[in-house]
């Protein structure tokens, strides 16, 4: 056989066994990137499954944050409400002396306050997922707004109502003569002259402006939102349920 036609042969042999190779390597490498694409799309579930199941924990906890919010804001509403019309017909000149012996509420009007906090831990837990992800739920979101735009307001309304009351008692305690009977629960005619005086009515106006016309319509509007916030929520988890049946 002529030396050129074992060369061709030879180099025939050696095309088909790169050929073979090279296909065996292609596929090889077919077989490694679908196994990492399989890797990652499983990865991503999981992280998903993780997300979504660390998201239903934490609407749980705000679930009963806001339930107890709204038991807590509705005695707060149902406190400062009864308080409202009292303000309002002081400060309309509907008492006189003989009317705030006989008033109730007069004496402590302007220096008791009902105390009211937001539950935020579940909040916070919330906005720590919300700005970790990219992808932003709907509902989280909303949550999140919902928190920021009632949490500042009543903070600072609560706090100056507060301020304002213990003010109150401290200028009492240091100016007034009937504070000593009235606190031990004594009547003293000088806190019913007191009462029926301008600088008394100006501290009910005040009062009834920030409590009863702000203070008490955002505590009215917060146990709204937070009631439609737990609806959602409620929505929300039947809606899951449902997708796992």
């Amino acid at each position: 056989m002529p030396l050129f036609t074992k060369s061709l042969k030879l180099r025939s042999f050696t095309n088909k066994r790169v050929g073979r190779y090279l296909l065996y390597a292609l596929g090889e490498i077919i077989l490694v990137v679908a196994g990492i694409l399989i890797a990652l799309q499983i990865n991503n579930y999981n992280e998903e499954r993780k997300k979504d199941n660390q998201i239903t924990a934490v609407l749980q906890s705000i679930t009963y944050d806001l339930e107890q919010d709204t038991l807590a804001v509705g005695a707060a509403i149902r406190y400062y409400e009864a308080r409202e019309l009292v303000a309002s017909e002081i400060i309309n000149d509907k008492y006189d002396e003989d009317s705030f012996r006989t008033c109730l509420l007069c004496p402590t009007l302007i220096s008791t306050y009902a105390p009211f906090k937001i539950n935020d831990k579940g909040y916070l837990q919330l906005k720590d997922i919300v700005d970790s992800v990219e992808e932003k739920d709907t509902l989280t979101v909303e949550i999140v707004q919902f928190y920021n735009a009632f949490g500042a307001l009543l903070s600072d309304f609560g706090e100056e109502v507060k301020n304002f009351t213990i003010e109150n008692v401290k200028e009492w305690r240091d100016e007034q003569p009937w504070f000593s009977k009235v606190t031990s629960g004594r009547p003293d005619p000088q806190l019913y002259e007191y009462m029926n005086s301008q600088s008394y009515k100006n501290k009910v106006a005040y009062y009834y402006a920030i409590v009863c016309k702000n203070y008490l319509n955002m505590l009215r509007a917060y146990k709204n939102n937070a009631s439609e916030v737990l609806k959602r929520i409620k929505e929300r988890n039947a809606s899951m349920l449902t997708q796992k049946s």
